[in-house]
């Protein structure tokens, strides 16, 4: 292993851990990392290395980087769960940095390495016998060829600046004084007929972060967070004023909320057997038609690295107090969803982890009997299996696009996963003991939405009823639910600044040409704010 390119690849794992544990808090959506590290680590080997050299150093600092990426994005959805769901308990854990960070990083480690030993038994398969497209890789390697690299580079660094100096003229540094406004208030709370108009307005803090984000995600972000936040005004509020008075209006909308989230729910959990019995039959078909086709081989390496792995998460399970049965369960059944959303991310791109994560929640509420604690850390478990499987099996392909032995790339992914699960602890404690979970800076709405599901029972059930009608019909348009939920629970200025920038795509002919300017812009935004995190905690 290189020097250089290891000590640039950790600093890539922190810096995605940073950047994607506050935006995954702060937002309901998790955008790949990968692309940005790419820009970085050019700017870095291009300086020091002939451009024929520099290109193997960038995959490899980009596979050690990116993998704190996608672990940031699935502890984010799912582990501050626990706060919603038992804030006394939550706040001890915090109470306690070295309890919090440590258990953290085990959690981490123990779903990773699951799930990098998954994409090592399955990696044959997908990448060289299916030859999936892995899009996400593709794109890397695409990045990383291009003539047109440091260009984009450059626009990457200037959106950081701008992001900087934007955090500057907020909050100032050292002798300067900020002078921008904290809230940017449009319309003022008034009535109209019988709907409610709320306060219109935009926190300044966060706005290019949010920005950033709605316009790189576009109409897929901007659409369902509209639809949400108009429904709040002109569907929940009235039938809470008409119909169910005696319900307070918090309470109402959590509870048809709740009821969304079930409809989601109940949808992933009957598409997710299909999908499931789909892919058997496709490895069954296959095996029937040539020998040994699919490409997986349960080698002596993979049984010794399986010993290993398994002896690991039993000691991390069993100190939750997981049965051994439990602990069975969530095994087999992480590898089993965590196959498909690696399949699924090999085709078009995506990761699904909270699917899943429901699907093999959902019968261990009810086989098992489960705490707070354990359902949190079974649904973020499994989010983390799928996840790193995925981002890991991403960084082979552009390996193999590039020519580069993935025996070689595997070492430094391993070396990420280790710094990441490290990290996360850390940053996560910074992030929430500074800014508060449930806060507008760091909302955790997709925790939100998991601690609804797990609660539903508490809530009216003719409300519930109305929620899951509205979330299949959601469903049957095909606008996301889980987005629509984020523009009904979030504040209205976090909603409306992802609305405005995805919103402000419409502006550009070509939009992509800005994608580098917008994540220099996001990620500076993430890092002032955990920069400022920090400073707070040290003073």
């Amino acid at each position: 292993m290189h020097f250089f390119t290891v000590v640039v690849g950790c600093l890539l794992a922190v810096f995605s851990t940073a950047v994607m544990g506050y935006i995954s808090m702060a937002t309901p959506i998790g955008p790949w990392i990968a692309p940005t590290l790419v820009l970085f680590a050019s700017v870095i080997f291009k300086l020091i290395y002939s451009n024929k050299s520099s290109g193997k150093n960038i995959v490899l600092a980009t596979a050690t980087g990116s993998i704190g990426g996608i672990l940031a994005v699935a502890c984010g959805f799912s582990f501050p769960t626990l706060y919603f769901l038992d804030k006394s308990l939550f706040n001890s854990w915090l109470a306690s940095p070295v309890f919090f960070v440590s258990a953290l990083a085990a959690l981490s480690i123990s779903a990773g390495m699951l799930g990098f030993w998954l994409a090592d038994l399955v990696q044959v398969s997908l990448i060289e016998k299916q030859n999936l497209s892995f899009p996400i890789g593709q794109l890397v390697y695409k990045m990383i060829s291009s003539q047109k690299q440091l260009s984009k580079a450059k626009d990457l660094f200037f959106g950081l600046g701008g992001g900087i100096m934007y955090g500057i003229f907020q909050d100032g540094f050292i002798f300067f004084k900020g002078f921008l406004p904290k809230v940017l208030t449009l319309i003022g709370k008034c009535k109209l007929l019988f709907l409610n108009i709320p306060h219109i307005r935009i926190t300044m803090p966060m706005l290019p972060m949010l920005w950033a984000i709605g316009f790189v995600t576009g109409h897929v972000i901007a659409v369902p967070l509209a639809v949400g936040a108009i429904a709040k005004i002109i569907i929940l509020d009235p039938i809470n004023t008409l119909f169910f008075q005696h319900i307070q209006r918090f309470d109402f909308i959590l509870a048809f909320c709740s009821g969304m989230v079930l409809a989601g729910a109940v949808s992933g959990f009957i598409a997710t057997p299909k999908a499931l019995w789909k892919t058997f039959k496709d490895k069954r078909n296959g095996k029937k038609t040539t020998k040994n086709s699919s490409g997986i081989t349960l080698t002596k390496g993979l049984l010794v690295e399986l010993c290993i792995v398994l002896a690991i998460i039993f000691c991390c399970l069993s100190y939750f107090k997981f049965s051994f049965i439990s602990q069975v369960y969530l095994i087999v059944f992480s590898l089993i969803c965590a196959y498909q959303i690696v399949v699924i991310a090999g085709k078009i791109g995506l990761a699904q982890l909270g699917r899943f994560a429901t699907f093999v929640m959902i019968p261990a509420m009810f086989m098992f009997g489960l705490n707070f604690v354990q359902l949190v850390i079974l649904s973020t478990f499994v989010e983390i299996v799928g996840g790193v499987a995925a981002d890991v099996l991403f960084s082979r392909k552009v390996a193999v696009l590039s020519g580069i032995k993935i025996k070689v790339v595997r070492r430094y992914q391993l070396l990420g996963l280790v710094v990441s699960s490290i990290a996360i602890g850390i940053v996560f404690w910074l992030l929430i003991t500074s800014l508060g979970l449930g806060s507008a800076e760091l909302f955790a709405q997709r925790a939100q939405a998991r601690s609804l599901l797990i609660n539903f029972k508490c809530f009216d059930i003719y409300v519930l009823i109305i929620g899951f009608v509205f979330g299949y019909i959601l469903k049957k348009i095909r606008i996301s639910p889980m987005l629509v939920l984020g523009g009904l629970l979030m504040p209205i200025d976090i909603s409306l600044g992802l609305i405005l920038g995805g919103a402000s795509t419409l502006l550009f002919k070509d939009k992509e040409s800005l994608f580098p300017f917008a994540s220099g812009m996001f990620a500076a935004n993430s890092l002032w704010v955990l920069g400022q995190a920090a400073a707070s905690f040290f003073k």
